[in-house]
């Protein structure tokens, strides 16, 4: 048996096929509270794309240190997940 590659992990966690049952609750819901929690933070407004935009910049700065299994298959669930919730794209809500 071969082992998944992290896209084929990431594709299986933002398409909601997985058979481990997420234990974080939906990506729109936690883009949504923590962009409500940033606002609050910073007395500014910030969108759930700007929190998921942030997200982003984080895995990919702690890439730089190295190579980190996690953080790339945070990177490309978290890019799948901007594409998926942004209101243009058309695509079933993760």
């Amino acid at each position: 048996m071969s082992k998944k590659s992290l896209l084929q992990i990431a594709d299986e966690i933002t398409s909601n096929k997985s058979t481990e049952k997420n234990k974080y609750g939906s990506f729109q819901q936690n883009f949504e509270d923590s962009a409500t929690i940033a606002s609050i933070l910073t007395n500014k407004n910030i969108t759930p794309d700007i929190a998921n935009a942030v997200l982003i910049g984080l895995k990919i700065a702690r890439l730089r240190n190295g190579y980190h299994e996690d953080s790339f298959l945070d990177l490309h669930a978290y890019i799948a997940a901007f594409e998926i919730n942004n209101p243009k794209s058309n695509k079933n809500k993760i």
